[in-house]
Parts: C-alpha cells; sequence; structure tokens
C-alpha cells in the first residue's frame, strides 16, 4: 500500500476584507459579500477535513490589516479548532497585510505554527513516520526591501520533505509589488526544496513546474480587478514528487460577459442578447457580481439614453436576478472601437510646426544615417522636389492611403 503525504497551500485569506467596486446592492447579497473572504476560507478548511490532508499551509495575508478585527480573529481561531479536531496542524507566516511582532501574545490553538519574524525551519513528523522540513518568516514591518532568501536554509537531507513557505515578489517586477521581500526564481531553485509555496501576488501563477514553485492567489477575490476562479492548492506527493492541483474555495465570483450589440437594435434587444450570453457563459454555483460589456460601434439612441441615465442596468438587474437568484450585474459598459485618426484630426499649427523642423534635408540625412554613404541615395534626397514627396507620404499614410512610390 502507497502512503500519500497531502497538504495544502494557500495565501491571502484577507479576512474582513472590505469590498470595492459595488453599491445599491440588494439585502440579499449584501450579507454574502461581506461574509465571501471567511466563507471561502470555511470552504478550505472543510475540503481539508474531508481529503484529510497532514497539514495546510498559509503564506501570508490571513488578515486584511494588522490591526483586524475581534471576529476576524475569533473566526479563524473557531475553523482551526475545527482542523486541530481533525489531527490537521497549520504552518502560517504573516504578510504585509497583517505584519506584526511574533510573540508568545498570540492567542492561537495549539495546531496552529506562526513563524517567526526572522527565518526559521520547523519539522512535523507524520503519523507513517515521514518527515517534512517547513521554513518560512512572518513580516514584522509592512514593507521588506531586501531579500531574504539567504535566510532560508538549503534542503535538509534528513527529511523526506521540505517545504518553503515565502510572501513576497519576484525581482524585476515594474510594479509596487517588487517592495515585498523581493526574490529571485534561481534562488528558489538553488535551495533544492521540494514545493515552494508563495503568497503575496493574488493571481495564481505557477513559476516552475517541478520543483513546484506556486502563487496560489488569494482565496476571494475582492473586487473586479480579482476577477476569476479562486482558491487553493491540494499537493500530493507522487513518488519522490510533489504534485499540487487547483481547487476553488470562493463564495463569490467576479466575472465579465462581453455581448455584441448592433446599432439598429432596441432596449429589448439588448436585453435579450444579454440573457443568452448569461445562459452561454454557463451554470453560476456561486454569487456571481457580472460585469457585462456592451462592444458596439455605436448604440441606438434609445440604447443610449436609457445606458447613460441607469436606467438599462436597473432593468437587467431585475430581469436576471427574477431568473438567477445567486447572480449580480453590478455594472453595464459600452466598449466602442478605438477611432482611427486621420490627417484632419491634427491641430493644423502643431503639424505646421512639426512639418517645419521634420521635413528638412538635415532630417533626412539623419534618418537616413549610413545609407548616404551611396551616392544615388544622397544624390536623390539632396533636392526639394524629394523631401516634399516624403512630406506628402507622410500624410497619405496618416489619411489611411498607400503611399505612391517616390
Amino acid at each position: 500500500m502507497v502512503i500519500l503525504m497531502k497538504f495544502i497551500h494557500s495565501a491571502d485569506l484577507h479576512l474582513d476584507s472590505p469590498f470595492l467596486g459595488l453599491k445599491d446592492v440588494p439585502q440579499e447579497f449584501a450579507k454574502t459579500i461581506y461574509q465571501s473572504t471567511f466563507q471561502a476560507f470555511q470552504n478550505l478548511v472543510n475540503d481539508a477535513i474531508q481529503f484529510k490532508v497532514d497539514f495546510i499551509c498559509i503564506s501570508g495575508d490571513i488578515f486584511d490589516r494588522d490591526q483586524h478585527s475581534i471576529a476576524a480573529e475569533s473566526f479563524f481561531n473557531e475553523q482551526c479548532l475545527r482542523l486541530e479536531e481533525a489531527s490537521i496542524p497549520v504552518y502560517l507566516s504573516f504578510g504585509n497585510h497583517d505584519y506584526q511582532k511574533v510573540d508568545n501574545q498570540l492567542q492561537f490553538p495549539d495546531n496552529v505554527t506562526v513563524f517567526d519574524n526572522h527565518v526559521e525551519t520547523k519539522v512535523l513528523e507524520l503519523a507513517d513516520g515521514q518527515r517534512v522540513a517547513i521554513s518560512g518568516f512572518s513580516y514584522e514591518t509592512r514593507w521588506i526591501t531586501d531579500d531574504r532568501l539567504s535566510e532560508f536554509p538549503s534542503r535538509n537531507r534528513q527529511v523526506d520533505w521540505q517545504i518553503g513557505l515565502l510572501h513576497g515578489a519576484l525581482s524585476g517586477l515594474k510594479s509596487p509589488h517588487a517592495n515585498y521581500a523581493p526574490f529571485q526564481l534561481k534562488e528558489l531553485l538553488a535551495k533544492k526544496y521540494d514545493y515552494w509555496a508563495l503568497g503575496h501576488i493574488h493571481k495564481r501563477q505557477v513559476l516552475n513546474q517541478q520543483p513546484p514553485i506556486i502563487y496560489s492567489g488569494n482565496t476571494q477575490g475582492r473586487h473586479k480587478n480579482e476577477a476569476g476562479k479562486k482558491g487553493y492548492y491540494l499537493v500530493t506527493s507522487q513518488g519522490d514528487t510533489l504534485v499540487p492541483e487547483f481547487h476553488e474555495c470562493e463564495a463569490a465570483i467576479w466575472r465579465s460577459i462581453q455581448v455584441m450589440v448592433r446599432p439598429t437594435e432596441t432596449v429589448s434587444d439588448v436585453l435579450s442578447d444579454v440573457q443568452s450570453a448569461v445562459e452561454t457563459d454557463g451554470v453560476f454555483h456561486e454569487l456571481s457580481l457580472i460585469s457585462v460589456v456592451l462592444k458596439a460601434e455605436a448604440l441606438s439612441q434609445e440604447v443610449q439614453i436609457q445606458l447613460d441615465n441607469g436606467t438599462l442596468l436597473l432593468r437587467l438587474q431585475r430581469q436576471l436576478g427574477a431568473q438567477h437568484k445567486e447572480m449580480w450585474p453590478y455594472e453595464l459598459v459600452l466598449e466602442t472601437p478605438p477611432k482611427k485618426m486621420s490627417f484632419d484630426d491634427f491641430d493644423h499649427d502643431s503639424w505646421q510646426q512639426a512639418e517645419t523642423e521634420t521635413f528638412t534635408k538635415a532630417q533626412v540625412a539623419t534618418v537616413a544615417d549610413k545609407l548616404f554613404a551611396y551616392d544615388f541615395i544622397e544624390s536623390y534626397f539632396s533636392s526639394n522636389e524629394a523631401i516634399e514627396k516624403v512630406r506628402l507620404a507622410a500624410i497619405e499614410q496618416l489619411n489611411g492611403k498607400k503611399s505612391k512610390g517616390f
């Protein structure tokens, strides 16, 4: 009989996080939305107990704020007590949202291990005798700009598995994320760990297949920029490798549906189009918060007026709400193709100034560069007539016409 090792990798629970971008939400949805970060974690715990995992890793940002609510901490403890009853330990680190000094004042159930503010390694022995080393650290401040990978030990050859918990961002990202415990992929690979459980980036990503180096993403999307399926990874041993499998656990999901609309369509036509698009998009198992995008070159006056004053969205909410109790279209927006600029769209005075500065023998010589080493090219562009042909060709290009040869 082959004995498997199973654990859950999750991150960025953001318990008690506010939802952004929603207004006038019906009362029957408001409670579900507010409780969604809590429900997502409860769904994860339900799965952990059902799958009989050996342990759970949470890579930072359990709470949405460092000064989190009593309700959030109480809920988290209740869920950990459920895991304790099922003999499932929890290993967690604090991230940049719930950063804090790790000391003896923390009040968590006995099955919860919190990593210190410096890198440390905990060794867990499973019921079958397998030994798992888990290395990680917690944020003490909101920002960690230095690379902490040098503090992580190389793989312990005295254990069966070694896992790294890291709440941070890949170096080189041109975004604010790069200010949080930056690391390079080659540094993680050099440690020879069996699995890296990453947190901080809310979009799940597999940075490396084997060994798995993975961002699990957050467990619950909190605004429309965190759309799509959210959850955790169930990681199972297969031979001498660890194989991750994504599982959903969100309680509410942000989705976007695009609908093509013709300029001749009436309001009834548009509502029917949206209804058909929703049915085609699939079954909605959890509360779906939907952005409906109308793609059209133009709308009829009737549709445009009702879109602008909000009537079309209200009618859509009533229509879909009557048929799909688990759905709320929170916005209705128009997306038109980008307008192609023509020569007539340019400011006349600005164009004249650009002409004066650009279509000169000196500028042509600069652009031509070493091509002027050829006498026939240099000779041709030395004439005012050739420069004028270049100017006219540029105008034709701006008007979308094919320019004639020189």
